[in-house]
């Protein structure tokens, strides 16, 4: 039975290139999926949810109301057991993957 991990990037090269790494070491082309994040349009709601968010964030003392940055891109790989769940993640982490 596969199982799917996730791992988000802070840079599209990032992303691509850890999907390079994961074909090259053998994992089916079929099995990797990489999607960059689409920005959210810009609306009434998108406004209310982030000023709320901002309303509830300490002072800038402590640099919490500095934009936290947001990931671009997301890759999936679909894994068949511990070993390859291990090995995906250890080429994504070279490549600055952050759990998504």
């Amino acid at each position: 039975m596969t199982d799917t991990i996730y791992r988000n990037f802070m840079q599209v090269s990032d992303a691509e290139q850890a999907r390079n790494a994961l074909l090259a070491d053998g994992f089916p082309y079929s099995s990797v999926k990489l999607t960059p994040h689409k920005a959210l349009e810009p609306n009434t709601t998108v406004s209310t949810v982030q000023n709320i968010m901002d309303s509830l964030t300490p002072d800038s003392v402590d640099g919490t109301d500095d934009p936290r940055p947001r990931p671009v891109a997301l890759v999936a790989v679909d894994v068949l057991d511990n070993d390859q769940r291990r090995q995906a993640d250890a080429i994504m982490r070279r490549f600055n993957a952050i759990e998504a």
